[in-house]
């Protein structure tokens, strides 16, 4: 019941079509099951599917995307199938209140959410873009996402912990959710994206070397980066020596296993615990890396070191990181300077 549910047929030219209506919004067999009857009627009605389909900007989408898929990378195609899916559920069932509803005042229904401007930026993008395809493919006549001027706000970064913070936060992680706090470890020492420890492995772990090799199947970009593991971390990381290569470090049922956990599920947790501690929304689990960051460089590591922990390929570049998290290159010369006598 949880997979997504459509009807399927081949063209008169033989071309797969699907249609799911609003069958993914219902909640039970027999409503699913009359959905479906019902989509069936609407295909066999007379006249031809391909001129009914041009004025179904919802089909068409779909369609467009199962047509993309196999050329997207999986995050890539997870963000425009969720991006039409939720245009798709406004638009059924806002035409059916108003015929004349155009798809633009979707930008609108979305400003009507508070959604940050950011993501109505981002969902605008992408619908116009698809809708240009479509366009060009002869699907559509006209892109109702057109001359839609959307300005782009500079996100806020997620804000480091404090030493306070962090003495109220672990005690609580550490009751509530274990696997969690391996977690922020991860994030902590060895400065990894929350969706990239998902993706780490058994076999990821040099064990002798002391260090984690994260290869493009782990991390943002295409480089593979050798993370140093730091003496606190190091026991921790030992407990996982002599299980199965192929098992993730952060699997199911809190502890390393072959199944890999959804996209923001650590990310989730996490926020969870911060909200109830009425932290703000600039808190999240990646402000754990950004804490990592700025304690090592408050400590005195080499900022370099820590360009190659993160994975920067450009010293400045982290360098205008470090003042993004209040930190400056002269940390040696704010806390060792000598007193004037």
């Amino acid at each position: 019941m949880r997979k997504a549910w459509f009807v399927k047929w081949n063209d008169k030219a033989g071309k797969p079509r699907k249609l799911q209506g609003q069958m993914n919004n219902l909640h039970t067999l027999n409503e699913r099951l009359k959905e479906g009857n019902r989509i069936i009627k609407e295909i066999l009605l007379p006249g031809s599917t391909d001129e009914k389909r041009k004025d179904d900007l919802i089909g068409n989408l779909s369609d467009l995307l199962d047509y993309k898929k196999p050329t997207l990378e999986q995050s890539s195609y997870a963000s425009f199938f969720s991006i039409v899916k939720l245009f798709s559920v406004w638009y059924r069932k806002a035409r059916a209140a108003d015929k004349t509803i155009a798809a633009s005042d979707y930008i609108r229904h979305m400003h009507t959410l508070g959604l940050h401007k950011n993501t109505i930026r981002n969902r605008t993008i992408v619908l116009r873009f698809l809708c240009k395809e479509l366009i060009e493919k002869g699907k559509q006549v006209h892109n109702p996402f057109d001359n839609i001027k959307l300005k782009k706000i500079k996100a806020q970064s997620k804000l480091p912990f404090y030493p306070n913070q962090i003495a109220e936060l672990l005690p609580i992680i550490e009751v509530e959710d274990k696997q969690l706090k391996e977690a922020v470890n991860f994030c902590y020492y060895l400065f990894f994206r929350p969706k990239e420890l998902r993706h780490l492995k058994i076999k990821h772990i040099l064990f002798e070397a002391m260090k984690i090799i994260a290869s493009d199947d782990v991390v943002k970009d295409d480089d593979n980066y050798l993370k140093t593991i730091p003496l606190p971390l190091q026991h921790l990381i030992l407990k996982y020596k002599g299980l199965p290569p192929e098992y993730y470090i952060f699997s199911e049922n809190g502890e390393p296993g072959h199944k890999i956990l959804s996209r923001d599920n650590l990310s989730k947790r996490m926020t969870k615990i911060l909200r109830k501690l009425n932290y703000s929304n600039r808190y999240t689990l990646y402000s754990w890396v950004h804490t990592g960051i700025k304690q090592a460089a408050m400590s005195g590591i080499p900022v370099k070191q820590l360009q190659l922990q993160k994975g920067h390929h450009d010293l400045q570049m982290f360098d205008e990181y470090l003042k993004d998290l209040g930190v400056n290159d002269c940390v040696q010369l704010a806390n060792n300077f000598p007193a004037l006598q």
